[in-house]
């Protein structure tokens, strides 16, 4: 029975998905089974062909021994196809001279291409079908055995699970393209989404605020609140799909900068101290490291992903407190901030999808929290953006634990340069411009001088790593504490 199998189009299919060299690559690895078996047969020719009903023609997928035009068309009408008999028959297909065959002796490949001893085996697609053959050739009669056919079956089957693994590839490269260009249209999208929210959210927000100034009606002033409250939401909105946008398409920068961790984290802690004590929370935060480490990590990237953590927890959270914590990391590699409350608690199968985007709480508690559900989305890649690692912990009435962990954040070689620093403040810098100490010298350099740290490094001839370790660096600022 001939199995209504569109060979063509696979093979179409599979040759559009990648490059002409990689398809070249590929086929090179066919024609190393076809080379194979015309040694291991002792045949002149080999083929491993493909049978295509609707195009009439059988396709050569791999040919050893082809000369002329049939090495340059590689395929030949199905008049001319041993391999055709093979493909409706399913079995294997011997011919000892193919002049004295009851069916084959009159086909036109006989007299013009010299087929007289033929042995072909089914070749099956990833599906199981039998598509077309693996065949070896004779220009003379030939006797044909169980081990010869033996053989040709294990390459054959080779070559199924070849065509198996270039199918695989070339899904995999197209799909890697295909989200390459959704990624790509999706960034594209926020960011014109974004410019056109943003003009009438700023009228909006002007609006209000004038409003706010003019109305005394206590009704007024209520409605006047729902307008803040709600342009508050859908400012913090666009800028979350702004930061998702710029972290898709690469344009988001992280910045290694000095500064020192505790001073960051202390300060963001108390943005959020008038909130947690209107709603009767404790906010402590600890530091058990031994000394102020210094970091070479973006310090806005940390700061907000900590305020979005400290956030969450403030809301989340109504009863009992929130904990901010300090440690040593693991075996003093890095340091751990770990951010918990004593909140509501994050359901078991939410948490493998916390860290998605558009993924939140369970809705009751997303409703109060007021969640877009790219917030903790937005936090992961950038935590992960600076090296670090974030994970969640979490049991329904008990609370939620977050722990960032900052590997490597200690840059050990400026401890070399610790003496002569005994005034208690050496986490602090010195601005080589003014003498100003400072912790956060690319902020310094920006807002006081205007210089970025590359015309700052250019000008004072300090190498790469002059925040910490530069034992130049460190003798200019001594110079310069000496001189004040």
């Amino acid at each position: 029975m001939t199995l209504n199998y569109d060979a063509s189009q696979t093979f179409r299919e599979t040759q559009s998905m990648t490059s002409r060299a990689s398809l070249s690559e590929r086929n090179a690895r066919f024609d190393k089974l076809t080379n194979i078996a015309s040694l291991v047969m002792k045949a002149p020719v080999s083929l491993l062909t493909i049978i295509d009903d609707t195009g009439g023609q059988q396709i050569f997928k791999s040919a050893t021994g082809l000369r002329g035009e049939l090495f340059q068309t590689r395929s030949t009408p199905l008049s001319h196809s041993f391999c055709k008999y093979v493909r409706d028959s399913g079995k294997p297909l011997l011919v000892r001279d193919a002049r004295k065959h009851p069916e084959l002796k009159h086909n036109p490949a006989v007299a013009d291409f010299g087929i007289i001893g033929y042995l072909g085996v089914p070749f099956r697609s990833e599906q199981g079908d039998v598509i077309g053959a693996l065949c070896c050739i004779d220009h003379c009669p030939r006797d044909w055995d169980e081990n010869d056919i033996e053989i040709l079956a294990r390459l054959a089957s080779i070559a199924a699970d070849q065509l198996h693994l270039n199918s695989a590839e070339a899904g995999r490269v197209k799909a890697k393209r295909l989200a390459e260009q959704a990624a790509a249209t999706r960034a594209s999208f926020l960011s014109h989404a974004n410019h056109e929210v943003r003009t009438p959210l700023s009228s909006i927000g002007g609006a209000t605020r004038l409003l706010s100034t003019l109305v005394t009606d206590e009704k007024a002033r209520y409605l006047v609140g729902v307008i803040e409250r709600n342009f508050s939401r859908l400012s913090a909105m666009a800028n979350d799909l702004v930061r998702i946008a710029e972290l898709d398409d690469a344009t988001a920068s992280i910045a290694a900068e000095t500064f020192n961790l505790t001073e960051v984290v202390r300060s963001t802690v108390e943005k959020h101290r008038d909130a947690a004590k209107t709603k009767g929370l404790g906010l402590t935060f600890t530091c058990s490291l031994k000394d102020d480490p210094l970091l070479l990590f973006d310090a806005q990237i940390l700061t907000q992903a900590v305020d979005r953590l400290l956030s969450n927890a403030v809301k989340f959270t109504s009863v009992g407190e929130v904990r901010v914590e300090i440690t040593p990391g693991r075996s003093g590699d890095g340091v751990v901030i770990c951010i918990s409350d004593t909140g509501y608690g994050i359901e078991a199968e939410q948490l493998s999808r916390l860290f998605e985007e558009f993924e939140a709480h369970n809705p009751r508690t997303a409703r109060q929290g007021a969640g877009t559900g790219l917030g903790m989305s937005i936090v992961r890649r950038e935590v992960e953006w600076m090296g670090g690692e974030i994970s969640v912990s979490s049991r329904l009435g008990e609370g939620t634990s977050f722990i960032i962990f900052l590997p490597n954040s200690r840059d050990k070689r400026c401890d070399d340069g610790s003496e002569g620093e005994q005034e208690g403040s050496s986490h602090r810098l010195t601005c080589l411009e003014c003498g100003e100490k400072m912790s956060l010298l690319r902020r310094h350099l920006s807002q006081v001088h205007g210089l970025t740290p590359e015309a700052y490094r250019a000008k004072w001839k300090l190498v790469d790593d002059y925040a910490l370790s530069s034992k130049v660096y460190r003798k200019m600022r001594q110079a310069v504490k000496t001189s004040m």
